[in-house]
């Protein structure tokens, strides 16, 4: 028996191991002490995390082997950074950082123990596996004359842009799919020529990070030497946020270590919010038999309430701290939409003192960034915020507010801005230019802070843009009149021209919409995503964002606003609030679409410590609703 079994006297331990974590219940203890594989599923703020780690120290102290090690799989970089300062804080946590021990993501472990010896044993090279720099070097070779059929087709499809920059290796037989949308059949050919791009970059060693999967599955498949190597050499197997992996990885965790290692995986399944898994149903996180943590200390009784009344797998959430402040429901009629989040805010300044503001997270947060429906406002972030709406435009069509918004640092309603703030908004500003111009070197770029690194890959350096940069951040009046605006596009066609598409001269770059001057840039008084309330004599400052971008954080006080589900028909909150109310809805009757609207209105509301507020147009929630929200301790409140 390689792996190492733990007992009751070994907890002693953790009073010196873990002198600021209480693991005396009975739930934690018994995951501690698991010898066998199990699954843990553990509820937001339980510190299954920590609790992981906890048990790590403890196996580390007793490890035998100088050639078999602990296999410590996470999903994320923050999990597996969390994991490793914890065991990096005692001498006999530390050496699980080293060999033979392997401490990393998922994505990590398949690339050195799998993908990359199958990719020399077919004898492809890798130059880089980068999601950005394949969108942009494949992009790139489809203007090339050779594709010219598919470039056609492409023009019609409203994906067209996605369907190659997201293409990638599926199955050990490499076929080619996309993230961005189903192909054409590879008899055609379009779907020949989409197929082509894909094999040609591999072929130069330019790889997308899901492509690495299929070589693992390659390596599953014919190499059978390597697999008994890998299970021999990690006798006990353990995997952080079991819930975030999609089926094409538990698959080759699945057959690598099942029945052959002790494979213990903690998440939970009700935090599953994971996209592009058209496999997901055949996820087995948690299995039958398996444990619980239910006890939260992240928040009190009356938040744990609400957050397992939505909690799609019924399984208890208790609070274990304070439970001082009551939940809100914040009711709004559709004119005074624009009103929820200030108001949020002063609910806050209202409940805190300045020193808990100062010392923790305050967000507001919607499962959507914009989507298209008829129906009333409060479908998405932008409803709430129009800011956040125009900067999101802007950012994706290259639009005239973005440009003058972000370059101008009274339009951005952040004239106190950090240079580093103002640094990154003027590069966004500069990337919406070159945007506009189709200029080659945009392709892929998700945001700004890419921008140098990808001009500096296609010319050799990026000391001109650089300058360019640091000169509108510190030379205001370059643009803070009329007509010294006139002369900027002039002075961008003289720093950029040698990245935008040949023949572009300066009359055509001047005409470029991205230049014509906002008809409203004077009404813009507010970040895309930061909210300033001033309030009883003071100032509170927080960020707005979306439910996926928050996930793993944790706040003093947040504020989920309701969002239209599009295909669902249904708002979240419409959904979300009978159960909340505990009048009865049964949760599993919801169709697939809401459940998924369910799972993220759990992970939203188990944000907070403290203070939760939830936002609903008042239309939308019944007097009944209300009554039974009330007698359970909430607090009903109008905006206006």
């Amino acid at each position: 028996m390689t792996a190492v079994r733990l007992v009751r006297t070994d907890l002693a331990l953790l009073k010196r191991l873990t002198p600021d974590l209480n693991f005396d219940d009975a739930e934690r203890q018994e995951a501690l002490l698991e010898n066998g594989p199990r699954d843990f599923n553990a509820v937001p703020g339980s510190g299954k995390t920590s609790l992981l780690a906890a048990k790590l120290l403890l196996l580390a102290k007793k490890w035998p082997h100088a050639k078999k090690g602990v296999c410590i799989l996470s999903h994320t970089n923050v999990a597996r950074e969390e994991i490793a300062r914890r065991l990096a804080q005692t001498e006999e946590g530390s050496r699980l950082l080293i060999y033979p021990h392997f401490l990393g993501t998922i994505h990590s472990f398949a690339n050195q123990f799998l993908a990359m010896p199958a990719l020399r044993s077919l004898g492809l090279q890798v130059d880089v596996i980068d999601d950005n720099v394949f969108a942009k070097r494949a992009m790139a070779k489809l203007n090339s004359n050779r594709f010219f059929t598919l470039r056609g087709w492409l023009r019609r499809q409203p994906n067209g842009d996605a369907l190659v920059s997201k293409l990638f290796f599926k199955g050990p037989d490499l076929g080619v799919v996309s993230e961005g949308g189903d192909l054409p059949s590879d008899k055609c050919d379009s779907g020949k020529q989409l197929a082509t791009i894909k094999r040609e970059l591999a072929e130069v060693g330019v790889f997308r990070h899901r492509d690495m999967f299929a070589f693992a599955d390659i390596a599953l498949g014919c190499c059978p030497n390597l697999l008994d190597v890998v299970h021999r050499r990690f006798p006990m197997v353990f995997v952080d946020e079991m819930q975030d992996t999609s089926w094409e990885q538990e698959d080759i965790l699945n057959r690598l270590f099942d029945g052959k290692s002790v494979v213990q995986r903690f998440g939970d399944v009700d935090q599953k919010i994971i996209m592009n898994d058209d496999e997901g149903d055949k996820a087995t996180f948690p299995r039958a038999g398996h444990g619980t943590v239910s006890t939260s200390k992240r928040f009190g009784s009356r938040i744990a309430d609400a957050v397992a009344s939505v909690r799609l797998s019924k399984l208890p959430v208790k609070g274990d701290a304070a439970d001082d402040i009551s939940p809100v429901l914040l009711l709004y009629k559709t004119a005074d939409v624009g009103k929820v989040i200030r108001r949020f805010g002063q609910l806050v300044v209202d409940r805190f003192d300045s020193d808990a503001l100062r010392a923790q997270t305050v967000r507001a947060m919607c499962t959507r960034k914009l989507v298209d429906g008829t129906v009333d406002p409060g479908r998405h972030l932008g409803d709430y915020w129009p800011a956040f709406a125009q900067a999101l435009r802007a950012g994706e069509t290259g639009g005239s507010d973005g440009f003058w918004r972000l370059l101008d640092p009274q339009a951005t309603g952040r004239p106190q801005a950090t240079l580093a703030e103002r640094v990154g908004d003027v590069r966004r500003a500069v990337l919406q230019v070159l945007r506009a111009a189709k200029a080659p070197v945009t392709t892929g770029l998700r945001d700004g802070r890419a921008l140098i690194r990808a001009v500096a890959e296609q010319a050799g350096n990026a000391l001109e843009v650089q300058r360019l940069v640091l000169e509108l951040v510190l030379k205001s009046d370059l643009f803070d009149t009329p007509q010294a605006r006139e002369a900027i596009p002039e002075l961008l066609h003289g720093r950029l021209c040698y990245l935008l598409p040949p023949g572009m001269n300066l009359a055509t770059f001047k005409a470029l919409d991205v230049f014509a001057q906002p008809v409203v840039a004077a009404a813009v008084d507010a970040s895309p995503t930061a909210c300033v309330v001033v309030h009883a004599g003071h100032e509170l400052r927080f960020t707005l964002g979306t439910v996926a971008g928050m996930k793993g954080e944790t706040h003093l006080a947040s504020l989920v606003l309701e969002s239209y589900g599009g295909r669902s028909r249904k708002f979240d909150l419409e959904v979300a609030l009978p159960c909340i109310a505990g009048l009865g809805k049964d949760i599993a009757k919801l169709s697939a679409l809401q459940k998924v609207q369910m799972r993220n209105v759990y992970v939203a509301m188990s944000r907070p410590t403290r203070f939760l507020c939830l936002a609903a147009n008042e239309s939308r929630v019944a007097l009944d609703i209300r009554q039974a929200l009330e007698a359970k301790g909430w607090q009903i409140e109008q905006v206006a």
